[in-house]
């Protein structure tokens, strides 16, 4: 009864699940080789408010918090006969923040694609051995931001507060109004290719570990599209604003934004898990993750401190409702929010957020076939 309580508790928690987790490698991890069915379809869907938020991440930052966020996931993967399993997986997540200052309040979208594919190599009577090869690619829809609030001067687009702004030319000969243009437009982009090798015990034993190594790499691309930033205009350079110059100030703003030369990530990832079954219906997953990144033509801002580590605790409860349906409700805890999980969400202007640990919940159905 209380692992069912548990399950039922859990299954209302992750139903508030935050943003960019891929759900396909976990359970390919935990689960996928004590799966006898050649074809399996998974979904999971999540929602986030700060009512939710079990490690107080949000209390830990000052300007910026996440306010609420939703994630679906969805994944088919088919094993062969001759020991191949091919598997795609398509994510779609967003999230919304606020902040104290202009702008005060963002959202983001982001669309994830991935495809894996895994060889079986060995297989005797106590374990098996995989090797795996994945793609995948991350699509930041573009975010435009129409003021911003550089320490205490803002900067227009239409706010109000605006001390300095840049009028739509094309709109104002055409009709004669007086519209001025967004401070920035941004989107992002990523792409990754990776390798993994993986040892699984053939038991479902408490104290039967599987081993998993893999090595990612990952070209992140962030593009900004600003008017105002980038004017040559001298005459707009020259403007005193609360005693500095309107080129001084732009450019010093230019400097925190994400730099638009691409650059790269080389992760590399140890995980070892465990899968126990209490009965034919209950099973329980726990698994730990270290994370180091190390990144190329990564341009670092002086003021701000880099992360590179990341360490994660996945709790897992399944429970076969069905020969062919599996439900599972799972806890993850990182000790940096997500670094390592989407290398497109770090960069050197966000990067403080990944000072903190970080919690989220996740409900979830696999159907087999």
């Amino acid at each position: 009864m209380r692992l069912f309580n548990l399950i039922v508790k859990g299954f209302f928690l992750l139903s508030i699940s935050p943003v960019f987790s891929t759900q396909y490698t976990y359970l390919d991890n935990t689960l996928s080789n004590y799966i006898k069915k050649p074809l399996v379809f998974s979904y999971s869907v999540g929602k986030f408010d700060e009512s939710f938020d079990v490690l107080n991440y949000a209390d830990k930052l000052i300007s910026t918090k996440p306010k609420e966020a939703t994630v679906e996931n969805l994944s088919l993967y088919y094993k062969f006969a001759q020991g191949l399993k091919i598997g795609i997986e398509k994510n779609e997540s967003s999230g919304r923040v606020q902040r104290l200052s202009y702008p005060k309040a963002l959202e983001t979208k982001v669309n994830k694609n991935a495809i894996h594919f895994t060889f079986s190599l060995i297989e005797n009577t106590e374990r098996l051995y995989d090797l795996g090869l994945f793609y995948e690619e991350e699509n930041q829809e573009p975010l435009t931001i129409d003021c911003y609030a550089f320490g205490s001067t803002v900067i227009g687009g239409s706010c109000s507060e605006a001390k300095l702004g840049l009028l739509d030319s094309e709109i104002y000969k055409s009709t004669g109004e007086l519209v001025y243009l967004p401070v920035l437009s941004t989107s992002g982009s990523s792409e990754s290719f990776g390798i993994l090798l993986r040892s699984s015990p053939n038991a479902l034993d408490l104290f039967s570990f599987a081993h998993t190594i893999s090595i990612k790499q990952t070209e992140i691309i962030q593009s900004n599209k600003s008017e105002i930033l980038n004017t040559t205009d001298s005459f707009i350079r020259q403007i005193k604003i609360n005693g500095q110059s309107a080129g001084s100030l732009l450019d010093s703003f230019k400097e925190e934004l994400p730099q638009t030369a691409p650059w790269k990530e080389m992760e590399f990832r140890y995980s070892v898990s465990t899968l126990y079954s209490f009965t034919n219906s209950f099973a329980f997953s726990a698994m730990y993750s270290f994370i180091k990144v190390k990144r190329s033509d990564y341009q670092n801002n002086p003021i701000k401190k880099d992360f590179d580590r990341n360490n994660l605790i996945d709790l897992t409860v399944f429970y076969k409702l069905h020969e062919n349906v599996i439900l599972y409700s799972r806890f993850s805890a990182s000790t940096n929010y997500i670094l390592g999980e989407s290398p497109l969400a770090y960069n050197r202007k966000s990067n403080h957020l990944f000072d903190h640990p970080y919690g989220q919940f996740y409900i979830g159905t696999l159907v087999t076939f």
